[in-house]
């Protein structure tokens, strides 16, 4: 690598930035890898913050603009996670340099300054330059030909797949594109780009022309105002302009593939080529997860943490054949936090956290990666005749192991096998179907009896049901219409037919969702009283689940045609007791993320009247003293009796305020944030306290594992976080009682009397030692003689088996040449040891294990051990003669 300074990567950046700065354009600092826009996994393109910007120009705050863009492309559809570790320049996480125009500049300009940065700022050989266009685009050719006099035979026409960018979804802006390679004078074919997947040209800008909207009926309308959108590999640039041997050994990345290959076992070389690609594909990974989770993202099994996880274990599964077996990628954290924390000063104070992490997610693969392993060389050679590895494999390798099925269809390509991946879908899906089935918290249910009808009647139109409940607990209400009790709402211990659903105009009772159960009380139509126990979207419409007693339907339709308005009334208390339960779960995310830290996120959670339920991202189990911390944050934050406030403001203003939202929920325009003060901002429709003091005490009852990477609190409230408190103190006071002292020194005569009973254990251990000792010399005046070798077959009474080991232990230490078969005598089934002495082992080649072995096919014991020691049950003392005789026989046979 060169050791010219000009050409650093933080140099290269400076240049950029400022090249394009004294040209008009705003500099704008990097968008987090977190996309605002749900339908992206992260962040993968410069321009995904500025997108918006293309069909509508006027709304941009800048009609130019210069970045330097954090990049991730390992899942979705923009993903270059099966190239990394097999060619010399892709990356997971990477930086694009880029230069923007909002319906400013166009062409000639981007390919102007494109063409002056490369050749005149950096000096680039202009007869290792190449330049590709799309097909069509006249345009693009003359500027490069005409206007800047680049050789026609270095200009190729490319078709849509190389050359024409977008649209992202079915329609959208999108346009042709003007991309730079350089000619690295590597083995490859000669002619130019677009010939192959070779290292030999290296694209390093992509100049993008976005002026067309594809329409639904497939026409390419132009824009009025046309933009540009250009893309420059940051790695790819500095490893042309260095001079180095590829993007992983430039000035910023070298020191971090350093950190991995030192994880290597010294007799392997570096640089040996498999040995080194799998050293690159575990340094990008670790790049890109230091980033990814230095923003909160966590490891999981799906989404953006499935992403994150796989990075994760396919840099184990690349260093494994390379004898790397213990957790190795901390300290390549360390080298990208020494490396590019001064540009990225975010990392230094979560360096620590990400490492945890990072470990955490390791040693739990390598727990089972060596038997994985194992296996997978096992189906790969089951394979090869059909060239097809089984989905059932597939699957049984993530079930088990946690090889993801993108991982195993990677290995296999490299071994020239595919993947059923159908099967293995199907396989998952099977799995999930038989979880929801069994599920500790589901229900069987069963369909409504008599009818196969939906709607019973239906009585009034009605879009969308009116939500009264933030404010009120009754109100009046028409019925629109009456269902039968849908199966998935009835339990099979109650009769279906008691049941039915009916949906209003307007209501107070609140709907099941965001966590939060529906609510229950009573209906009052007439003289006819119906109890609501559950509350439902059923589309935009609220339904309420009703026991109907005595008359089903009927009854309600009698009493509608005598009144059609009814009187709608929410159990107070119940409601009360789930907004205690509400307010109380947002209370604890704030303490969590302020206590365990800011990469703690809501992965669900439960808010029913009698308990609360929240699941959150984080690697380990809490700590009691965390634990002890995040329950008195919350009830400092009760006891503050501070304002709860609840707000209705456009969804994108709400994420200006600072609120929450959680990731996979659906918002609308508009949206709900709950605040309180100086603690949680969260969007939310849940219903919810005026103040916090109503919440009274809090407790944590329980912290516990749920998935890999995600935990679980439960927790009461209010009265029931007050009973629980009660029973434990009465509790306490009960040992107390038994153990007459005062509630103050319970812990310290419990401690005392597990120091007294400890004592107790070791003076009877010492005393059967002394007593294996004497018995064991007892029992070798009794040994029989079998050509040298003693033979000792004795039947004791011991407590325990361990007693038995010890005795066996004793005995073999007296054996001198020998065998000794012992009989644990005492219990309903009695227990046989063998022991052979070293020398019996060493001069005779007499092992206990193989003896035990003889006994087991000869007479029908199961039993085993090693060569010193074996163990073997009888059914009972009786059998201990005939154990005893045959392996007298075996031995005189030998």
């Amino acid at each position: 690598m060169s050791s010219d300074n000009r050409y650093s990567v933080a140099n290269l950046v400076r240049d950029y930035l400022s090249f394009f700065e004294s040209r008009g354009h705003t500099v704008v600092p990097s968008a987090p890898l977190l996309p605002e826009d749900p339908t992206l996994l992260f962040t993968a393109a410069g321009m995904v913050p500025f997108k918006a910007y293309y069909s509508n120009p006027e709304a941009a705050p800048y009609r130019r603009a210069a970045s330097v863009q954090k990049c991730l492309r390992a899942g979705g559809k923009q993903s270059d996670l099966e190239n990394v570790g097999r060619t010399l320049r892709h990356h997971t996480f990477f930086e694009m340099l880029g230069n923007f125009s909002f319906g400013d500049y166009f062409k000639k300009e981007a390919i102007e300054w494109g063409w002056e940065l490369s050749t005149q700022v950096w000096s680039l050989d202009r007869d290792r330059l190449w330049v590709t266009i799309f097909e069509d685009d006249d345009e693009a050719f003359d500027l490069w030909s005409k206007h800047i006099g680049f050789p026609k035979t270095r200009i190729l026409r490319l078709g849509r797949k190389d050359n024409f960018w977008g649209p992202v979804g079915d329609t959208g802006v999108c346009g042709p594109s003007s991309e730079l390679h350089y000619d690295t004078g590597r083995n490859g074919p000669e002619g130019g780009p677009g010939q192959d997947d070779s290292d030999r040209y290296i694209e390093y800008w992509n100049l993008v022309f976005p002026q067309f909207f594809f329409t639904k009926e497939g026409k390419y309308d132009p824009l009025p105002k046309p933009g540009i959108d250009t893309g420059m590999g940051l790695e790819r640039m500095a490893f042309i302009l260095q001079g180095a041997e590829d993007n992983f050994h430039t000035d910023e990345f070298l020191p971090i593939r350093r950190a991995i290959a030192a994880a290597l076992p010294r007799d392997l070389d570096s640089k040996d080529p498999r040995a080194a690609l799998a050293v690159n594909a575990a340094s990008d990974h670790v790049r890109a997860l230091t980033f990814a989770l230095a923003e909160g993202i966590m490891p999981s099994n799906e989404g953006r943490g499935y992403v994150l996880r796989r990075l994760l274990r396919r840099a184990l599964t690349k260093m494994h054949p390379f004898g790397v077996h213990e957790p190795f990628l901390a300290a390549g954290v360390e080298a990208v936090v020494h490396s590019m924390g001064p540009r990225y000063p975010e990392l230094r104070p979560r360096a620590a956290l990400v490492k945890d992490i990072i470990t955490a997610e390791e040693t739990r693969f390598l727990d089972t990666l060596e038997q994985g392993m194992t296996r997978l060389a096992g189906i790969f050679d089951a394979a090869k005749k059909s060239k097809v590895v089984s989905g059932v494999d597939t699957f049984m390798l993530y079930d088990t192991f946690g090889f993801p099925p993108e991982l195993t269809r990677e290995m296999a390509e490299e071994r020239g096998l595919a993947v059923d991946i159908a099967a293995f879908e199907a396989a998952m899906k099977e799995q999930k179907d038989r979880a929801r089935k069994a599920g500790k918290f589901g229900r069987e249910h069963v369909p409504f009896a008599g009818t196969t009808q939906d709607f019973i009647t239906k009585i009034m139109d009605v879009d969308r049901t009116e939500f009264l409940g933030y404010d009120a607990l009754e109100c009046d209400a028409h019925v629109a219409a009456i269902r039968n009790a849908r199966a998935d709402r009835v339990a099979r211990q109650h009769e279906p037919g008691a049941f039915l659903e009916f949906t209003t105009d307007r209501t107070v009772f609140y709907p099941e969702g965001g966590g939060q159960v529906g609510d229950a009380g009573s209906a009052m139509f007439g003289d006819l009283s119906l109890f609501v126990v559950d509350t439902y979207r059923a589309g935009d419409q609220i339904a309420h689940l009703a026991r109907v007693g005595e008359g089903g339907p009927d009854a309600l339709m009698s009493a509608l045609e005598e009144k059609p308005a009814g009187r709608l009334h929410v159990y107070h208390e119940r409601r009360l007791s789930t907004m205690r339960n509400h307010t109380a779960t947002h209370l604890l995310h704030a303490a969590l993320r302020r206590v365990l830290g800011d990469h703690v996120a809501q992965a669900g959670s439960l808010v029913a009247p009698d308990r609360l339920r929240f699941d959150f991202h984080h690697f380990q189990g809490m700590k009691p003293d965390e634990i002890a911390e995040v329950e008195r944050q919350v009830n400092h934050a009760v006891m503050g009796d501070l304002a709860v406030t609840a707000t209705q403001m456009p969804y994108k203003d709400a994420l200006k305020t600072g609120a929450m939202a959680l990731f996979g929920e659906k918002y609308g325009d508009i949206v709900r944030v709950i605040s309180i003060e100086e603690v949680s901002k969260e969007l939310c429709g849940g219903t919810h306290l005026k103040r916090t003091g109503e919440i009274g005490p809090f407790f944590i009852r329980q912290e516990t594992a749920v998935a890999s990477g995600v935990r679980r609190v439960e927790a009461l409230t209010g009265a029931n976080a007050h009973e629980i408190v009660r029973r434990s103190l009465d509790d306490w006071n009960g040992v107390a009682a038994l153990l007459r002292v005062p509630p103050a020194e319970v812990e310290a005569r419990i401690r005392a009397l597990l120091d007294e009973n400890e004592a107790l254990l070791h003076e009877r251990k010492k005393e059967e030692a002394r007593r294996a000792e004497s018995e064991a010399s007892d029992a070798l005046a009794d040994a029989t003689d079998i050509r040298g070798l003693r033979f000792v077959a004795a039947k004791v009474q011991l407590a325990d088996v361990n007693a038995l080991r010890g005795y066996g232990d004793a005995l073999r230490g007296k054996l001198g040449l020998g065998v000794a078969l012992v009989c644990q005598a005492s219990g309903d089934k009695a227990m046989c040891l063998l022991v052979a002495s070293d020398s019996a082992i060493k001069e005779r080649g007499i092992r206990a294990d193989e003896l035990a072995k003889q006994v087991g096919a000869a007479l029908g014991y199961r039993g085993g051990g090693k060569p010193h020691m074996a163990q073997f049950g009888i059914p009972d003392v009786g059998e201990f003669n005939r154990v005893r005789d045959f392996i007298r026989q075996t031995l005189e046979a030998q």
